[in-house]
């Protein structure tokens, strides 16, 4: 019944003051227990320029999977929305005869998170992307019906560490083992795999003889030899739909896997480490503090990871001002339509209109995003809740209340001009060059 009260109360909003609106924030928070300062909140009239609502605003807080919206910053800026992952497949250096491959195949992996069979595409990734069945159907192009020999998948490209640095006991099962060559995102039957680019080449093998392709030897790991022939590249989704599949679905080793593609790519390093330099690298050009934040992974699976609630408003902030801000804004989950809102604030004002990510772990409960006001607002959110043994249903509610409220409400204040900087045409170096802390960029974004 609470729950139907608030939803039902918050169309009483209309033409409010950010006072009001902070008031009636304030006391939604005590309604639902989660008013302490383990919450935090800061809320943005990105049209007028101006603060809304605050609490606790700059308490580093634990973001849970509200991280991927630093991820999905970095990745956007450093690589744009039509950046595609590659897998290559080699063999023998010497051509096919007769229809027989004398000799090994490699598949190489290059970070594509997304290499699947078709059946994972359609039943998990629910998008079109790189497959194992596309590649055996390249060999039987080439006429190949026999390879005397064994698929063995090379990793090289990362390095082979399987999970977060910092992550506790317990997590890997929220995130299927890393590697630059992966299949089906290193599940099978949702069961993580011992070896990824094993694994990788099993589902080679297995596609190969679903084509009718004879393969004499069992799948393993190797490194492509010198003088081997490339037979067939295959490119993955743009990022822009890896993305959105990551955000929605709150998907960990989507994250995991750009994360140490952007260490790969710009700091010629697959690993987590060099892929968090990427990000931080981001988030100064946008000009946040890195005393107001600690990054340890790139899907906030960590319990270490820390931001702020208005330091998460400013990232959508940044991500606003940008040419891709569309792929960044599509994204994300919208309440009651889909990913991980789709059960949430069905039938309300919310609903079809706000977009936000999700973030849950033990210790927090986060949602953070953009909603349209009644008088066609575009308004910026965190809250960000946190505790040893802090309640989802009271922590979500809370948050549902608040997005709904701000759905509903005409928000006083006069607009401002927009001014659309470019800010991603510049290598990671140039970044704080650039945009250096106390930018255009962090004038718009906050007071």
């Amino acid at each position: 019944m609470k729950r139907r009260r608030y939803a039902a109360a918050v169309l009483c909003f209309v033409a409010l003051a950010a006072a009001d609106v902070s008031s009636a924030i304030s006391s939604i928070l005590q309604e639902h227990g989660v008013a302490g300062a383990d919450t935090g909140v800061y809320i943005w009239d990105f049209d007028a320029a101006r603060q809304v609502a605050a609490s606790h605003p700059d308490t580093r807080l634990a973001p849970a999977s509200n991280m991927k919206l630093v991820t999905t910053s970095s990745a956007l800026g450093r690589w744009g929305p039509e950046h595609r992952f590659k897998t290559e497949l080699y063999g023998p250096g010497v051509p096919v005869y007769g229809g027989v491959i004398y000799g090994d195949l490699y598949l190489k992996g290059f970070g594509d998170p997304s290499l699947s069979t078709l059946s994972y595409q359609r039943d998990e990734l629910h998008l079109t992307t790189a497959s194992f069945e596309s590649f055996a159907k390249r060999l039987r192009t080439l006429k190949v019906h026999k390879v005397v020999g064994r698929v063995l998948g090379d990793e090289s490209w990362f390095d082979v560490k399987r999970t977060g640095p910092s992550w506790k006991p317990g997590l890997q099962l929220e995130c299927g083992p890393l590697s630059a060559l992966t299949g089906n995102e290193s599940l099978d039957n949702g069961n993580r795999v011992k070896d990824p680019p094993t694994y990788a080449a099993k589902l080679l093998t297995e596609a190969l003889r679903a084509k009718g392709i004879k393969v004499t030897g069992r799948p393993g790991a190797g490194t492509v030899p010198t003088g081997a022939r490339l037979l067939k590249q295959q490119f993955s989704a743009p990022l822009r739909a890896l993305l959105k599949h990551m955000d929605k679905e709150s998907d960990n080793f989507f994250a995991e896997t750009l994360l140490k593609g952007l260490g790969k790519d710009f700091f010629e390093e697959g690993s987590t480490a060099a892929g968090l330099e990427v990000s931080r690298a981001n988030l100064a050009a946008i000009g946040l503090d890195p005393a107001s934040y600690r990054l340890l992974d790139g899907s906030g699976l960590s319990y270490e990871d820390r931001l702020t609630a208005r330091d998460i408003v400013r990232i959508l902030g940044a991500a606003r001002q940008e040419q891709d801000y569309a792929d960044f804004y599509d994204a994300l989950a919208i309440a009651g339509v889909d990913g991980t809102l789709e059960d949430r604030m069905r039938g309300t004002a919310a609903a079809g209109n706000a977009h936000a990510k999700t973030g849950t772990l033990n210790i927090a409960v986060c949602l953070s995003g953009f909603v349209t006001s009644a008088n066609d607002r575009l308004v910026g959110y965190s809250i960000l809740v946190n505790g040893g043994s802090v309640s989802w249903a009271n922590a979500t509610a809370a948050q549902d209340d608040i997005v709904e409220m701000l759905a509903a409400t005409s928000l006083s204040g006069a607009r401002q001009i927009r001014v659309t900087p470019v800010l991603r045409q510049h290598p990671v170096s140039a970044f704080a060059a650039v945009y250096p802390v106390g930018s255009f960029l962090q004038a718009v974004v906050q007071p």
